[in-house]
């Protein structure tokens, strides 16, 4: 009779432990699923974000087609951030020939305001140089972070897209 006992509690444990393993597994399976579906959401806003910039931008040329950034010879209607590098946040970026005080790229009549990144991401930066073109910076929040989306992000973007360290920069306008 001991021995039945201790073979049905055998397989009594046995069944416990193929339970644990299985539901682990599929644990680990509907993780790795959000986490994906988190990846691919993340980089769909990105990808719609990038369009609103980039329809702010052209749209400051279209408006003010005779504006003047007046650091260098080319695209002189786009703006050109008169910072180090020509580089700023979006939000400060400002058109050219635009009254003062208004329609910077953040509360241009298009009624839309600059995107706020994911939340693994930096705010948008942007770049006007001479030699570059115009170009979108992304960056994120922590050294490294967001990586699996910053791959998906330079796969879906191709040619347009260039990564230096962490930063994505976006080609809009060369």
């Amino acid at each position: 009779m001991s021995n039945q006992h201790g073979f049905i509690l055998a397989y009594v444990l046995y069944g416990i432990a193929l339970i644990a393993l299985v539901s682990a597994a599929y644990a680990q399976m509907r993780n790795t699923d959000e986490q994906s579906q988190s990846i691919e959401e993340t980089v769909n806003t990105v990808m719609a974000q990038l369009e609103v910039l980039k329809t702010k931008i052209f749209l400051c040329g279209a408006i003010y087609p005779d504006g003047d950034h007046g650091q260098f010879p080319a695209r002189r209607s786009y703006p050109a951030p008169a910072t180090t590098g020509n580089l700023d946040l979006a939000t400060s970026v400002v058109c050219p020939g635009a009254p003062a005080g208004a329609n910077g790229l953040a509360n241009m009549s298009d009624g839309q305001p600059i995107p706020i990144p994911p939340a693994d991401f930096k705010p948008w930066e942007y770049q006007h140089t001479e030699a570059d073109g115009i170009v979108l910076h992304l960056l994120p929040r922590v050294a490294g972070g967001a990586a699996q989306a910053r791959t998906r992000l330079l796969r879906q973007l191709g040619a347009s897209a260039s990564q230096s360290g962490d930063d994505i920069a976006i080609q809009v306008l060369k």
